[in-house]
C-alpha cells in the first residue's frame, strides 16, 4: 500500500513539474512503449558507454576534492564496465556510487522535484544529494527502482517489475 501511494505521489508531482515529454525529445521512435531510442551514444572511456535518451540531456565530467565524477541532468542510460570502482555520478537530488559493472537508467532533470534510477544489473549505492532528516542510503542491484522526491523528502527503493527497460536494452544493445 505504501509503495502504491508513493508511486502515485511521485507520478503526480513529477508530471506536474515538467514540460510534456514531446517538447524535450526530437527522437520519437520507440523500441517499447515510452522509452525513446538514444539520440546520442558516447564512449565515456575505453569501457563505459552513455546512451542519451533526449536532446536536452547533459553530462559533465567534474573534479571535486580531487575526485572525478559525472554530473547528470536529463534522461540517460549507462553501461559501466570499468576496472576501477567506485564510479561517482551525481544529479541535483542523488549521489550514485557504482560499485561494480552495472547497467542502469537515470531520469533526473535539475528542474524536477522527483528523480529516479532503474537498475538492470550491478550494484549501486545511492543516497540523497541534499540535506535531509532521513539520509539513509540504499543499494540497488538487479531489477531495482529508486525514486526520490525532494518536495516531500521521500525516497523509496522497490523491485523493477516493469520489463520495458530490459526489452529496450536488449534491442539497443544488439543494434550497437
Amino acid at each position: 500500500m505504501r509503495i502504491a501511494i508513493f508511486s502515485f505521489l511521485f507520478a503526480l508531482l513529477t508530471n506536474g513539474c515538467t514540460q510534456p515529454k514531446d517538447d524535450r525529445q526530437e527522437n520519437t521512435t520507440n523500441t517499447t512503449d515510452n522509452i525513446p531510442l538514444p539520440v546520442a551514444v558516447r564512449n565515456l572511456n575505453t569501457t563505459d558507454k552513455l546512451y542519451m535518451l533526449d536532446k536536452e540531456s547533459t553530462l559533465r565530467d567534474t573534479l571535486i576534492e580531487e575526485g572525478r565524477y559525472w554530473k547528470v541532468n536529463g534522461d540517460m542510460f549507462f553501461k559501466i564496465d570499468g576496472k576501477v570502482y567506485p564510479v561517482y555520478i551525481y544529479t541535483s537530488l542523488m549521489k550514485l556510487e557504482v560499485m561494480e559493472p552495472s547497467t542502469f537508467r537515470i531520469t533526473a532533470y535539475d528542474r524536477d522535484q522527483g528523480q529516479s534510477v532503474e537498475s538492470l544489473s550491478g550494484k549501486i549505492k545511492i543516497s540523497k544529494n541534499y540535506s535531509s532528516p532521513f539520509p539513509e542510503p540504499d543499494t540497488l542491484r538487479e531489477n531495482n527502482l529508486y525514486m526520490v522526491n525532494k518536495s516531500i523528502d521521500l525516497s523509496e527503493k522497490e523491485d523493477l517489475e516493469d520489463e520495458r527497460l530490459l526489452h529496450w536494452w536488449k534491442k539497443v544493445n544488439t543494434d550497437q
